[in-house]
């Protein structure tokens, strides 16, 4: 019942994220018409769980944060939604992982610190090319609002790494998988972005391959983000 219930969560995340796009300003009547009667016909062809999680996640974050950014949680929440389905049968595995939680942490922690080495070369190697363009990730993030570099380092890393890693790295492998990684960062109009994502995804997606455990990824990706936020933050 759960995993069909995470695939009804997807395909109503996906619907609306795609409709989020096109849907342009919004109002109290464009709430109604946006979340409550399609969740209706959700709760309809769906079933109940699926469309009372839609919909409250929906109003509780317009609420906190209004309409403008929206997509971002549908984007998660479609992300997560589709991979547990797939993953739904090998729960026990994935939870209990490689070993005890501290030995968990400690492989994060040494991800991390792969992920910092990755991103060095990258920067220098972009930097003798003359191909460095980091102010323009700078001016993306820092016109983002606060809640929006918040789920940089909390519900993204989650769901990243469950869909790019635990999903897709045993399906598609480490190269296609990083490639479609890399592909969700070209909104950023950045080479070093793009770069980056490349090298750091492929030391996630080769740490997934070698650990068969989301959590030490979920952990680096989640130290590596809120770093790098930080360090915009407080630098620029």
């Amino acid at each position: 019942m759960q995993k069909q219930n995470f695939l009804s969560l997807f395909i109503s995340s996906f619907i609306f994220l795609v409709a989020s796009y096109f849907s342009g300003a919004f109002s109290i009547l464009h709430l109604l018409a946006f979340l409550l009667f399609p969740t209706i016909a959700i709760l309809r062809l769906l079933g109940k769980s699926p469309a009372l999680t839609f919909v409250l996640s929906s109003f509780i974050y317009v609420l906190l944060f209004g309409f403008e950014h929206i997509s971002t949680l549908y984007l998660h929440m479609s992300f997560i939604a589709f991979s547990l389905y797939f993953l739904w049968p090998q729960r026990k595995a994935l939870i209990k992982g490689c070993g005890s939680i501290p030995k968990r942490l400690g492989y994060g922690v040494a991800i991390f610190l792969l992920m910092l080495f990755a991103s060095f070369l990258v920067n220098i190697i972009l930097h003798f090319a003359g191909l460095s363009d980091q102010e323009q990730i700078v001016t993306v993030v820092s016109g983002l609002p606060i809640y929006l570099l918040i789920l940089a380092f909390t519900l993204g890393p989650i769901s990243e790494e469950l869909l790019f890693r635990a999903f897709l790295v045993p399906r598609v492998g480490v190269l296609a998988s990083t490639l479609l990684f890399t592909f969700t960062h070209v909104a950023y109009g950045s080479i070093a972005e793009l770069a980056g994502a490349f090298a750091l995804g492929i030391v996630l997606a080769l740490a997934y391959s070698r650990l068969k455990d989301p959590l030490p990824c979920i952990v680096a990706h989640v130290l590596f983000n809120l770093l790098s936020v930080m360090l915009i933050i407080w630098v620029y």
